[in-house]
């Protein structure tokens, strides 16, 4: 039996007479045109209207239909983009033959960067008007996206100053050999002056680049820089430390449709959360709204913010706790009910601190309560299983101070202390392991300039016989301290070692100015512990879809801006490929034609 036979290429076929027919009408194509065709470009910030002079360029219309297109279709190359306008026959018939270049494809994403993120807020209005969007709630989550910055031109103050050291004792040492084959007689494969003279090449452009970003540093007063790409910086990611953008997003909780979208350089999602829901209430036209994050959000100043302003922002409370606490000095100040119905911060404030709670917080989540200190120069101590703030003196008599000894074996280190080495600015452990900085000392939760901190997790974690119970250690130095004798070893010879018995307390850490209050207003946020189970079946999605779908793990184009313009094309073609899902394309065509 043969094979498949295609059909004879010289035989005589009757091809449709019109590009329409090409193209069916549940088609995509044909609701990504309707949609375009429905904005009022001009009001955006493209450019409507045609040139008087010179050659034409193209309609901005046709360029959002073929980035829109291309995102769909995992195309984001312009180059890419350019081949298959030329021929894809969807493309053919969406772009009415139109070919742009490559290069103005390009430079459309990146001179319309405003513009671009204005048909994401379109969409986002026409879903809502076409009731697609839950009003009650979104999650907030962030995801770092690489830039177009190579991880040798990041420089970070404290590795640059040790890269730089490197980079100079080895032009010492081709310096060094350079004289030596001077001196030394000439011998067959031995090499010549010539050969390593343009050794030095590299290491000296290496110099002067460290150089400058140093200077640059100082100048900035930033602890690290990247300098292809300015505007990015440093990020942990899952490959590593890595310069990035980090993209914020509000996710809707009935849908699961993005609402908002953010490029920062924030390092880190501690001060974003207030910003996320913010713009998510102005998206979808609600005075109020739920914001449910995770604990990369837990910043307390960020979480009672968004109280005072009626919102609700549910994250993680502290490990082991099952509220977030605030804390106030007791005043006597007298309260109105024009002071607990006002909406102004700092009269709410004036009501919490004088042990009234306004109406704003006068729900089931939130619970307010006057503490007097029971013993005056004690510090305060949270049991995690009840919530109540109790004394040392009540802690210890419920056990808290409970220790039973544990039976460690370890051998003896190879030195009994660890050893700093400032000029390198790295630390050489009892085991001969290296530690790096790990950013300043925080006594009395302050950060402290002259205390430096050192660890190395990998290292500990490998390590048969590491000076610690834990996963890792953690040593500080002060200013000038070159040396930390360590103990661990000698105790856990003579079975000195123990360990805390009950988990329960927690100590308060009060400042100077918070010991001195006799009496304190207790400010309890009770998160919705199910809606926080339902955080990663949501968060997740969109950013595994635009990364592995879209391919946009990676940007293409540098700057913040042009980067939100990038993000701007691939979020509102999440969304559009969501609501077909959801609608099919007849129904989308509905929805944008009412």
């Amino acid at each position: 039996m043969g094979y498949i036979q295609g059909a004879d290429r010289n035989q005589v076929i009757l091809l449709p007479d019109t590009l329409d027919d090409y193209v069916g009408g549940d088609n995509e194509v044909r609701a990504i045109d309707a949609f375009i065709d429905s904005l009022d470009i001009a009001l955006m910030g493209f450019k409507a209207a045609p040139a008087k002079e010179g050659r034409p360029g193209y309609d901005p219309r046709d360029m959002l239909k073929l980035y829109m297109y291309g995102c769909l279709n995992h195309i984001r190359s312009s180059r890419r983009l350019q081949k298959e306008a030329a021929r894809n026959v969807e493309l053919m018939w969406l772009l009415k033959k139109v070919v742009p270049d490559f290069r103005y494809i390009a430079d459309f994403r990146k001179d319309n960067a405003k513009a671009i993120k204005e048909v994401f807020k379109a969409f986002v209005k026409l879903c809502n008007r076409a009731g697609l969007l839950s009003h009650e709630s979104v999650v907030i989550d962030g995801s770092k996206f690489r830039a177009v910055n190579a991880d040798n031109k990041s420089y970070v103050s404290s590795n640059a100053k040790k890269v730089l050291l490197d980079v100079e004792e080895k032009i010492s040492r081709y310096m060094k050999e350079l004289d030596e084959t001077d001196t030394a007689e000439s011998r067959p494969g031995a090499l010549t002056k010539e050969d390593i003279a343009g050794v030095p090449d590299y290491p000296e452009r290496r110099n002067t680049q460290l150089t400058e970003a140093l200077e640059r540093m100082a100048g900035s007063g930033e602890n690290h820089i990247c300098t292809t790409d300015p505007e990015s910086r440093l990020m942990k990611t899952r490959d590593g430390i890595r310069p990035s953008f980090n993209v914020q997003t509000a996710v809707e909780s009935e849908n699961h449709l993005i609402v908002h979208y953010d490029v920062t350089n924030e390092c880190t999602d501690w001060h974003l959360l207030g910003d996320g829901i913010e713009a998510s209430k102005a998206a979808l036209g609600v005075e109020n709204l739920e914001g449910i994050a995770d604990r990369g959000y837990s910043s307390d100043e960020e979480i009672l913010q968004c109280l005072l302003n009626g919102d609700t922002p549910t994250t993680h409370p502290n490990k082991g706790e099952k509220s977030r606490m605030f804390r106030f000095q007791k005043t006597d100040t007298e309260v109105t009910g024009e002071m607990l119905s006002s909406k102004d911060k700092d009269t709410l404030l004036l009501c919490i601190s004088a042990g009234m709670l306004p109406e704003i917080l006068q729900r089931g989540d939130v619970e307010l309560e006057v503490l007097k200190r029971r013993e005056q120069g004690s510090n305060l101590y949270l049991d995690k299983e009840t919530g109540e703030l109790v004394s040392y003196a009540e802690m210890k008599a419920q056990g808290g101070l409970e220790k039973v000894p544990v039976e460690v074996r370890r051998d003896p280190p190879l030195q009994p202390y660890f050893e700093r080495d400032i000029e390198k600015d790295i630390v050489i452990c009892p085991m001969g392991q290296t530690l790096f900085y790990a950013g300043l000392g925080h006594p009395n939760g302050k950060k402290d300039p002259p205390i430096r901190r050192y660890h190395r997790l990998s290292a500990c974690l490998k390590c048969p016989n590491k000076c610690t119970l834990r996963k890792r250690r953690i040593v500080s130095f002060k200013e000038g301290e070159t040396r930390k004798e360590e103990a661990f070893y000698e105790k856990a010879r003579e079975n000195r070692i123990v360990r805390k018995t009950s988990h329960r307390f927690k100590v308060i850490t009060l400042s100077e100015e918070e010991s001195s209050w006799d009496e304190w207003v207790i400010l309890r946020f009770y998160p919705n512990q199910q809606h926080l189970r339902k955080r990663n079946t949501v968060a997740g999605h969109p950013y595994g879809t635009v990364k592995r779908w879209h391919g946009t793990g990676y940007l293409l184009t540098k700057g913040k801006l042009k980067a939100a313009a990038e993000m701007g094309l691939s979020f509102p073609a999440y969304d559009f490929r969501r609501v077909i899902n959801l609608l099919g394309v007849k129904g989308i065509m509905e929805m944008i034609m009412a």
